[in-house]
């Protein structure tokens, strides 16, 4: 428990509670259940986003083609559903493998060229985009199935139902860079690359899984971000790139590797959606909101760093606390 309270997210969590609360109590809008379903929807979103670029960073690379690969997975599970008639599951099935190649393209060329992973995602990205308004002419496909329409939309009075997968899936990632050998390998790598080819772990191998993955994740996310928008257009993902890198940063996934903290990415996709929702209750100027969410996120950063030093420097503590995702035991 002492753990738990003294990770970088705890703050975070604990500082939305509160505001939360109070807001609640201020305003009416705020507190109503379809408010805070809203809100649980945007956090099932921004968690699977964010996951999605945090299996990058924990190999200490990046990837810009999140957006890219959505967009793409969007218009192709839109595409064999609503003009090649194909059943739903083989529809989304493919458009997960489309994602997962896409990924393994980009992993593939980083790690076999040794190339900067912003270049090569920062153009396959471009290209994936490209080809998403290439074959639907910018043109979106309507026909979407009542089933994901039903899982995007659907709640049990504040709970959203797209909270399912994206818990789902932090608990998949969080326990796969725990336990599984690979997954191990990627915070290795991330952490000290030479260090990890001295152990023998193939770098290369690592690299591939994990640009694999995020684009499997972001296959995924599109996925549920049908069902949200009620349409497969091309533009998904166009405005997904901040919130990438936003959620995980926050969540305590540093950009130098070898930290992968699930729980703080699905902790922060939450703090992210309650300040997209505060704004729009308080009615704030929409020329001023991107202005407030930089700061309330350099907020967020900074309360988390505060935490780690002051977990640092307790006593009987010889070394930085570890989350979860982290090597050691």
């Amino acid at each position: 428990m002492r753990r738990l309270f003294s990770t970088q997210w705890a703050p975070l969590l604990a500082a939305t509670a509160v505001a939360g609360i109070v807001l609640g109590l201020a305003t009416k809008q705020f507190g109503t259940a379809f408010n805070i379903y809203t809100i649980l929807q945007t956090t099932a979103i921004y968690a699977a986003i964010g996951l999605s670029q945090m299996v990058v960073l924990a190999i200490a690379d990046m990837s810009l083609a999140v957006g890219g690969i959505a967009g793409l997975v969007t218009i192709a599970v839109g595409g064999l559903y609503g003009v090649q008639h194909w059943p739903i599951g083989a529809a989304i099935v493919a458009g997960l493998v489309l994602g997962l190649v896409c990924g393994l393209v980009n992993g593939l060329i980083i790690a076999e060229m040794d190339l900067s992973g912003f270049i090569v995602t920062l153009a396959t990205g471009t290209a994936f985009t490209g080809i998403a308004y290439g074959v639907t002419s910018a043109i979106p496909y309507s026909n979407i199935p009542p089933v994901l329409v039903s899982l995007g939309q659907g709640r049990a009075s504040f709970f959203s139902y797209l909270l399912v997968p994206a818990i789902a899936m932090s608990i998949a990632v969080g326990a796969g860079f725990r336990w599984l050998p690979i997954g191990r390998a990627i915070l290795a790598v991330g952490g000290n690359r030479e260090a990890a080819l001295l152990a023998g772990i193939r770098h290369k191998r690592a690299m591939l899984v994990a640009h694999a993955l995020s684009g499997l994740l972001a296959a995924i996310a599109a996925v549920m971000y049908i069902g949200v928008l009620e349409s497969a257009t091309p533009a998904t993902g166009s405005e997904w790139l901040i919130i990438s890198f936003a959620v995980p940063i926050i969540g305590g996934t540093a950009l130098v590797g070898g930290d992968a903290p699930a729980a703080g990415c699905f902790v922060a996709a939450l703090v992210l959606a309650a300040i997209n929702d505060v704004l729009i209750v308080l009615n704030v100027n929409t020329e001023a909101v991107q202005m407030a969410e930089g700061l309330l996120i350099f907020a967020a950063v900074m309360s988390g760093k505060l935490a780690q030093s002051v977990g640092r420097a307790s006593p009987g503590r010889g070394r930085p606390l570890r989350s979860a995702g982290s090597l050691g035991p």
